[in-house]
Formats: structure tokens, sequence, C-alpha cells
């Protein structure tokens, strides 16, 4: 019992020490003072610059020397970089690495670095700190980004012709090269399912993703345009690619009606003439059948594709139907006439835009004759009767008035 006084005391001796050691160490590995970049991104090629500056302080400090360290998969820090106030730079690998604003026998505050040239290897997370007296150590740590900007395309699929399946098949390819990190492809507003695929790209740590679009042929596929989206870090907004479907496949056509004039027609019309066009294969010669109560009006003659409208009147305000039938099946499409009369129409029958303006003209002249003949009258014809009145007054004539 006696000894344990002897004990506590040294014990309680070496807490004040202990305390001083843990501050030391929290302002060696402390961030406090160093400036830098929480990322900084760099292309591929390029030259980046890893910023890195002491804060200014209210008291003058010593700085001993800045170091660069580099962090690698396996989270050991290697050297990178160090700068001596005299004796200046040094580098493990010399070639690529250059100090931006630090030189010997300088004030040394800013540590700044320069890497050329980069590569893949390089992406990191790279610690600047700055050895001072008295002040022991501070750090910044930088997360270094590799990124290569992809080339895009996008292309179509060669389709074979082949009888109508359910089984979906390759339409369109839509490719992102040499990116890093690898690119993201979608096809917006399809619900059709696209395969995707990675390699490495030709140049060291790119990637070139490949997006297969598939869906099932049908004639409402073929001729469709469709969109491909590449999203990158390296690209401001996405890259969309545009591109056109053509999948050919032998299935019931798809028919196209004449879309050459507006509904409804306004008269007067002389004659007009509808095509009927269909699509896919097989395919034979389309044809433009009777009306939807069975029968042509008498001004229309069907030729083959054609329909033939040599007088355009109310009488063929109706229904055709264009219809297109091969082994698979059949296809057809309706066109609604509507033949109606101007609603401002003001002209008789006969009367041409010719004649309305020749009357026009005319019916100026004549009132613009009417015009200077009276005026011409009021000037030259009523001041000569007021002065033969005046003179009958005088002579003591009697002006009766008129029976």
């Amino acid at each position: 019992m006696p000894e344990e006084p002897s004990m506590v005391w040294p014990l309680l001796l070496l807490l004040p020490l202990l305390s001083l050691l843990w501050v030391l160490t929290e302002a060696g590995t402390g961030t406090v003072g160093v400036l830098a970049p929480a990322q900084v991104r760099g292309r591929l090629g390029d030259t980046v610059e890893l910023s890195c500056k002491l804060q200014p302080l209210e008291h003058e400090v010593r700085v001993t020397q800045v170091t660069w360290t580099r962090r690698n998969a396996a989270g050991d820090d290697l050297n990178v970089a160090v700068f001596h106030p005299t004796q200046g730079p040094s580098f493990p690998e010399p070639g690529r690495l250059e100090f931006v604003a630090a030189r010997p026998g300088e004030e040394l505050r800013d540590g700044s670095l320069a890497l050329r040239e980069l590569s893949a290897e390089d992406e990191a997370n790279y610690t600047c700190r700055f050895a001072m007296f008295p002040e022991g150590s501070r750090s910044a740590r930088t997360w270094l980004r590799v990124l290569a900007q992809p080339e895009n395309e996008v292309k179509t699929e060669e389709v074979p012709l082949r009888p109508l399946s359910p089984e979906p098949v390759p339409v369109a390819c839509c490719v992102s090269s040499e990116g890093r990190p690898p690119a993201k492809i979608s096809w917006p507003h399809l619900d059709e399912k696209a395969n995707e695929s990675q390699v490495p790209g030709h140049l060291p740590g790119t990637f070139t993703v490949t997006s297969l679009l598939t869906l099932i042929p049908s004639s409402q596929a073929d001729g469709k345009t469709v969109t491909c989206r590449v999203e990158h870090e390296s690209l401001e907004e996405p890259v969309l690619l545009p591109v056109t479907l053509d999948v050919p496949c032998e299935c019931p056509p798809n028919v196209c009606k004449d879309k050459g004039r507006d509904q409804p027609w306004l008269l007067p019309i002389k004659k007009t003439t509808l095509t009927c066009e269909g699509s896919h294969l097989p395919l034979p010669p389309p044809s433009v059948s009777a009306r939807t109560n069975g029968s042509l009006p008498p001004s229309a003659v069907a030729q083959n594709s054609q329909l033939l409208i040599q007088t355009v009147d109310k009488s063929i305000n109706t229904t055709f139907i264009c219809r297109v039938t091969n082994a698979l099946g059949t296809g057809q499409a309706e066109l609604t006439i509507q033949v109606r009369e101007p609603s401002n129409q003001v002209l008789q029958p006969g009367w041409s835009t010719v004649s309305i303006i020749t009357l026009t003209v005319v019916g100026v002249v004549v009132g613009v004759a009417l015009l200077v003949s009276l005026i011409y009258f009021r000037l030259f014809r009523c001041p000569r009767e007021s002065l033969l009145s005046g003179i009958s007054v005088a002579n003591g004539a009697t002006l009766d008035p008129l029976p």
C-alpha cells in the first residue's frame, strides 16, 4: 500500500506530455493553412496543374520543404516531387513534372506542380505537404481525374429480308470509342431492348462502349427515325445521333395515302389525281378500289395505283379506299374527300378576275370625268348668270318669279 503514491505521480506527470504530443500530431496531419482544390480534371495526353499554396499567416514561418506524394491502389504513399528552398526540385521520375512557381533562394509559399502528358496511371489522390518551422507540417489532398473524350457514331445494321418472325433482330448500332471513363449510351423514347458491351480501347486506360438496338421487324419499324444519346463527363451536354432504320420484312403492307392537297377542297378545281402507295415486300402494284358504298363516281377513273378525277364537284364528296395485298396479308387506307364552295364567294359564274379589274378601271375613269365636269360648271357657268341678274335689277327691271 505505501508504494501506490510513487506509481501514481509519474503517471500524472506524463499526462501533460501526452496531451502535447496529441496536439503536435494533429497539427502535423491537419489541412489548416494549405489551399488546394479537392478535385482536378485533366485530359489524356494534356498538361494539368495541381495547385497548392500556403495560406497567408499573421506571423513569419520558415518553410523547410514541400513534398508531393501519390497514393497507389494498394494504399501506399509514393514520393512524386520534393522542393528544397536552397537545393531546388527533386523528382524520382524526372521529365514529366515541374514546380510551377517555386524557385531556389526565394520565399517558398507556392508548391503547385505541373504534370505533362497525362496517362491513365496518373489518376490518383495527391498530397501536398509543407514542412515549416516552428509550426510543424500542413498538408492538403487533391483527387486527380484523367478524362478522355470519346468519338461517337451511329449506323444502321443490315437486316436481311426474311419472313415475319417474333424474334428481335439488330437494327442499329451506336459506338462510343476511346473514352475515359466509359460513356453512357441510351435510346430515348424507345421500349425496345438494347444489348451493351464494353471493351478496352486502343489507348491504355480507355474504353469502347457499343450499344446494339434490337426490335421485331414490322412495317412500323421500317423508315422510323431513332436517336442514340451519349453522355460523358468530358462533354458539356449529351450527344444526340439520329438514324433512320431500314427494316425490310415479308409482312403485310403498310399503305400510304395521298397527301398532296389539304382538306377541304375549295372550288373551282379543274382536275386532280390521287396516288396509292404501299411498302414492304413482297409487294404487287397497289390499287385504288371503289368507294365505301361500292362504286366510283362517274368523274373518277381508277388506273392501277392512281385515281384520276377529271371533274371536281360535290359528287366526289365520299371516301375512297387504297388497298394493297400480298401473300402475307392486306393493308388499306381510307381518304375522305370534302369539296366545298368558297365561303366568301361574291362572283357570278363566268366572271373572271380580269373582267372585274376592267370594270373597276372603267368605273374610276367615269367617276373622275363626272367630277371634272361638275367643277368646270361651278367655276365658269355660275358666275356669268349672277352677273346678268345684277344688271337687270340695276336698270329697274322687275324679276318676276317663275311660274
